[in-house]
């Protein structure tokens, strides 16, 4: 207690001190002085009754000595007093969620915003921190704030809206809010829209968002930079159709035979290869041919839509697109048609004359899928050429799972390249369970092989991924480098164990 007199002998002299006031009444509240508190308590709300600080500090203490009722009465008669109603309402909300009522708790943080929306950032965490009901309490928020009829509270509730990623909740809010601005403010309104909504996955309000800019854009080329913004936050989502849309106006908007048009037609028909029907995209193609017959995206795009109308069965068509086409995409589709065909040799000497062009990541994979097709029996070859259809067309799983099970009825000292070959397009595709699976098929079943060596280096690495799995990584490390002492992978598989052996002396 001995520090009171110097509290109530500072308060002589600086009676309006509200930092020293609620240090005397947390010293009291911590020696358990309880009546003493309350004393001190109304007698500062009584020296000044028109300041929200006094009812926020006591509120503050009184909550921990006496429950959040005592001090929710505190604050609601503070408000009262001031007749303002957002006062203290951030203060009485934050006590409403602690106690469970968020319906009550949201209420009055809409209040808390006030007709200035300076407490956008502060409320917006409240809501993201609940325990639960997140996106219920953010749309109740945002309703709330929807119905004002004050605009800035309007345009806070589809900041709000944007920031806690309540698509359906935000574009009906920002398109009346937008309607309410012009000039500098309604583009400064659009802007921020638009990137909000591009940071937190709303494809289809930032597409409206650059869409309106663009409709307000004084130039072709500044409509188009915002048509290409639209193009690039839909492939990111995987909304395809918006961008292919976006994709048509950005080619439309430069000079006809120029060399910007033909790479945004180009592109367009990229993009058309995973929607449009086999004669529609025939039709594209056979356009951009005619209008561009020495382009250098021929290649590409050839290829591509040959893969999209082989992938929907029209192998005939995909053959008549490739015509007269040469490079090294349009070859390397060529051989994979080859294979669907059943002519296996054909196929594999078109996909090795594609390798010269292709880049070097691209080219390793074809180089041991074509060489392990001409080291193979027939009967394995025309397994290996099934699957590397199959994972050509996107189907990579089903590819290397078909692929491991048939090799059960091949030659012994087939099966572990076959298998080998099998995991690797099983992890090209993204699939790495299944080529877990096949590499432990490989380091169980077949010991001695060669592949072995690549099969336990890579299994170690997918097991390294969890903290769970990094005693079996290092295991199957340590059993590599000691029973394969003379394996080209051993050098990388001993940097692999020391990574792993200094994160469990940091761990």
């Amino acid at each position: 207690m001995t520090i009171l007199p110097a509290v109530d002998a500072f308060l002589e002299e600086e009676p309006g001190s509200s930092g020293v006031r609620s240090l005397k009444l947390r010293v009291l509240m911590e020696t358990d002085s309880l009546d003493a508190l309350r004393v001190e308590a109304e007698a500062w709300l009584r020296a000044d009754p028109d300041s929200d600080v006094p009812y926020r500090e006591v509120s503050r203490v009184y909550e921990r000595a006496f429950g959040s009722g005592e001090a929710l009465d505190v604050l609601r008669a503070g408000r009262s007093r001031t007749g303002d109603d957002s006062m203290l309402a951030l203060e009485i909300g934050d006590l409403l969620a602690a106690g469970g009522d968020l319906d009550g708790a949201v209420d009055e943080w809409a209040l808390a915003i006030g007709n200035n929306a300076a407490q956008i950032a502060t409320i917006t965490r409240r809501v993201q921190g609940l325990p639960r009901d997140v996106d219920e309490a953010g749309t109740r928020l945002v309703g709330r704030l929807a119905d004002s009829d004050v605009l800035a509270r309007r345009r806070a509730g589809a900041r709000i809206a944007l920031d806690l990623g309540l698509g359906d909740t935000a574009l009906p809010l920002v398109r009346a809010v937008a309607e309410e601005l012009d000039g500098r403010a309604r583009a400064t309104f659009l802007a921020d829209v638009a990137r909000r909504a591009r940071d937190h996955g709303l494809v289809e309000v930032a597409s409206w968002a650059y869409d309106e800019l663009g409709d307000d854009a004084s130039t072709p080329a500044e409509r188009r930079q915002f048509d290409q913004r639209i193009v690039d936050v839909s492939l990111s989502a995987g909304d395809t159709a918006t961008a292919l849309e976006a994709q048509r106006r950005v080619a439309e908007s430069f000079s006809p035979g120029s060399v910007d048009r033909r790479r945004a037609t180009a592109q367009v028909i990229r993009l058309e290869g995973t929607r449009s029907d086999p004669d529609a995209l025939r039709a594209l193609l056979g356009e951009f041919r005619a209008d561009y017959p020495n382009a250098p995206e021929l290649d590409d795009l050839a290829a591509a839509v040959a893969a999209a109308l082989q992938a929907r069965g029209d192998p005939e068509g995909a053959a008549t697109v490739l015509e007269g086409i040469n490079g090294p995409k349009s070859s390397l589709e060529r051989g994979y048609l080859l294979l669907a065909a059943g002519e296996v040799e054909d196929g594999r000497s078109a996909l090795l004359l594609a390798i010269t062009g292709l880049p070097p990541s691209d080219a390793t994979a074809v180089i041991q899928f074509a060489g392990l097709l001409g080291r193979v029996s027939e009967l394995a070859a025309e397994a290996l050429a099934a699957a590397g259809v199959e994972a050509h067309h996107g189907r990579a799983a089903a590819a290397a799972t078909r692929l491991a099970d048939r090799t059960i009825g091949l030659e012994e000292d087939e099966r572990a390249p076959l298998l080998a070959e099998a995991a690797r397009m099983a992890s090209d595709g993204g699939e790495a369970e299944v080529a877990a699976r096949i590499r432990t098929w490989i380091v169980d079943e077949y010991p001695d092989a060669p592949e072995v060596g690549e099969a336990s280096l890579a299994l170690a690495r997918y097991y390294a991924r969890s903290t769970d799995g990094v005693a079996e990584a290092i295991r199957l490390l340590e059993n590599l480098i000691t029973l394969r002492p003379n394996a080209a992978v051993v050098p990388d598989a001993r940097m692999e164990l020391e990574k792993l052996r200094e994160r469990g002396r940091e761990g």
